[in-house]
């Protein structure tokens, strides 16, 4: 499936209501609507990078839902309710992808050794990325594509990390709480996500020049 990047720039959430748990637990169905709508983007793209099945993904939601309504009264307000619905996603997403028993691309070393001579240094050095990069990706249907590709050749964990930091806009501490990871954890999996895109997107203008 294709669930890859929309935009390069994190998009930040808007703090919660402070009875915003008290009137879903009431049953306001229309703010339940309102945040299903606000949330359920979010938490296709989560789903779907954990999955890589838009089938699975959108099953995966539902039951999200479906879970959290189940056990609202148990959310204590430690993190935002948008974080917390987003936990419960990946758990279900992940519980999903065990079930199915797929078999993902794991890359876990991302950096080609024989890119380096003995003494440590560059073969062949990355290509230098610009100030305007990030706009002229974005603009480029191209190199969205080459990146969506790259997205989908990562191990689950790292296409649910990448896409909470840097489409969803999630925090590090956010993104830890939702994939049930350390901080270490975390931030070996988004450098090795960034690094593995950043290749193929070098490779591209490689093939492009």
């Amino acid at each position: 499936m294709r669930s890859g990047p929309r935009s390069l720039r994190p998009r930040s959430a808007p703090a919660d209501p402070p009875d915003l748990v008290s009137r879903l637990l009431a049953g306001d169905e229309v703010l339940f609507e309102s945040l299903v709508q606000r949330l359920r983007p979010g938490l296709l793209r989560l789903a779907g990078a954990i999955t890589g099945s838009s089938a699975s993904a959108e099953d995966v939601v539902q039951e999200t839902w479906i879970s959290a309504l189940r056990s609202l009264e148990t959310f204590q307000g430690r993190s935002s309710l948008r974080t917390w619905v987003h936990r419960v996603c990946a758990h279900l997403a992940l519980a999903r992808m065990r079930q199915d028993d797929r078999a993902p691309l794991l890359l876990e070393a991302v950096l080609d050794p024989a890119r380096f001579d003995v003494h440590g240094a560059w073969r062949d050095p990355p290509v230098p990325w610009t100030e305007e990069t990030p706009e002229s990706l974005a603009a480029r249907r191209e190199v969205m594509e080459c990146i969506e590709r790259a997205v989908e050749m990562l191990s689950p964990r790292q296409r649910a990390v990448i896409t909470l930091r840097d489409i969803e806009g999630f925090s590090s501490e956010e993104a830890c709480e939702i994939l049930g990871v350390t901080e270490i954890h975390q931030r070996v999996l988004l450098h090795r996500a960034r690094t593995h895109v950043r290749m193929e997107c070098e490779r591209f203008y490689r093939d492009a020049a």
